[in-house]
């Protein structure tokens, strides 16, 4: 355990609501950076796309490369980086020189989260860390949940510049409070960098990554159609569906208070139940979607659901390798963020051959393939 304050969980619970509004903030105004840069919508949304693509690209090398570091001093750097990029795009005029600023601060995206979760993890006992992990979630919930409509909110509402004022001031006042509320961490009981490459030999790792990539690939692929789903198929107002979508974040928050809990004391049963509840939720939206009431009421069971299985992710992945958390926290930030690829391409598909209702058994084709991939991660666990 490192030396710890009550406010270190809060201030990289902080830390990761700012850079978390400051990557998906930019999905709510993609209209309005067309408009400012005079380009189109879709290449608008590689402000969005380049930020996603370097994360999943670096995420398994970058942080276990930092491990002989003052954490601290990590995370400071990188809140430094992702407030000086932001406060510079507030006064960028040429898109190619916006991407440019929005593909920096990605490098560090996955080191800072790698780390947080980390930091958190050793603020308490080994076997009271999946709370510790879960309040990151909620910051992680929030930053989805409150940094798309208040970006577009103060976008709109102001301009897209104050918008990059403001998450360039949310990430100064994380950097100030880390300053300030997070101690230095030692690093020298932490595993050597090459004894933490080492457990990529282990087959439980590459079979819990793809447990990641499937699971995340049908939560994700599927919140990324909601709207859509909800629009056609339900059949709902766009203010009905914005406060679904709300709602549906809250659930989310519920739903890492649960897994923190759940998966301290019950992480095997927590493994099983919760791929067969998403199945069963999602085929009821199948069967139940078109009806407003039914909707909203499997959404927000399903949010629940949908938290502790972000937890449940992460918790596959990083608790065969402990010797290696922060490779561990980089592979599973890398396999969520191209399971969100992998779903949200799959979901897609289904709609364009099927229509709107068919997303949700896209999610549950890729929920089925986890659990199989889940069996077999059951299964080595056994035989080690």
């Amino acid at each position: 355990m490192i030396k710890t304050n009550p406010l270190l969980l809060p201030t990289l619970m902080l830390g990761v609501f700012a850079l978390l509004s400051m990557e998906l903030g930019m999905m709510g105004v993609l209209p309005i950076v067309a408009e400012v840069y005079n380009v189109s919508v879709a290449d608008a949304g590689w402000v969005v796309s380049i930020f996603a693509l370097i994360v999943a690209l670096v995420a398994p090398i970058l942080p276990p490369l930092l491990t002989k570091y003052d954490a601290k001093q990590v995370l400071l750097t990188c809140l430094l980086v992702f407030s000086v990029s932001s406060f510079l795009a507030a006064f960028c005029t040429n898109f190619i020189v916006l991407l440019i600023l929005r593909a920096i601060p990605a490098f560090f995206h996955p080191i800072f989260c790698a780390f947080a979760f980390s930091m958190a993890a050793d603020s308490v006992p080994h076997n009271e860390s999946p709370k510790a992990i879960a309040k990151i979630f909620i910051a992680v919930s929030a930053g989805m949940t409150l940094g798309v409509p208040l970006t577009s909110f103060i976008a709109s509402n102001t301009s897209l510049e104050v918008s990059f004022i403001f998450f360039g001031a949310l990430n100064a006042l994380s950097l100030l409070a880390t300053l300030a509320f997070i101690p230095s961490q030692k690093q020298e009981q932490k595993a050597a960098q090459k004894e933490q490459f080492k457990v990529l030999a282990k087959p439980i790792v590459w079979v819990s990554v793809i447990v990641v990539m499937l699971l995340n690939g049908a939560m994700f692929g599927f919140y990324s159609y909601m709207s859509e789903f909800l629009l056609n198929f339900t059949q709902v107002s766009f203010n009905l569906i914005s406060a679904l979508l709300l709602i549906y974040g809250l659930s989310n928050v519920i739903g890492n208070f649960i897994a923190g809990k759940s998966l301290v004391s019950a992480p095997n049963a927590t493994l099983r139940i919760v791929p067969l509840s998403l199945i069963a939720l999602y085929v009821a939206l199948f069967f139940g979607g078109g009806n407003a009431w039914g909707a909203s009421v499997i959404l927000i069971i399903l949010g629940i659901f949908a938290g502790v299985g972000n937890n449940m992710a992460q918790f596959v992945v990083t608790s065969p390798i402990p010797e290696a958390k922060e490779l561990a926290n980089g592979l599973f930030i890398s396999a969520a963020n191209i399971g969100i690829t992998l779903g949200t391409s799959l979901c897609g598909l289904f709609i364009s051959l099927n229509g709107s209702r068919f997303v949700v058994l896209a999610a549950v084709c890729l929920v089925v393939l986890s659990i199989i991939f889940l069996m077999l991660r059951g299964q080595i666990l056994k035989d080690k």
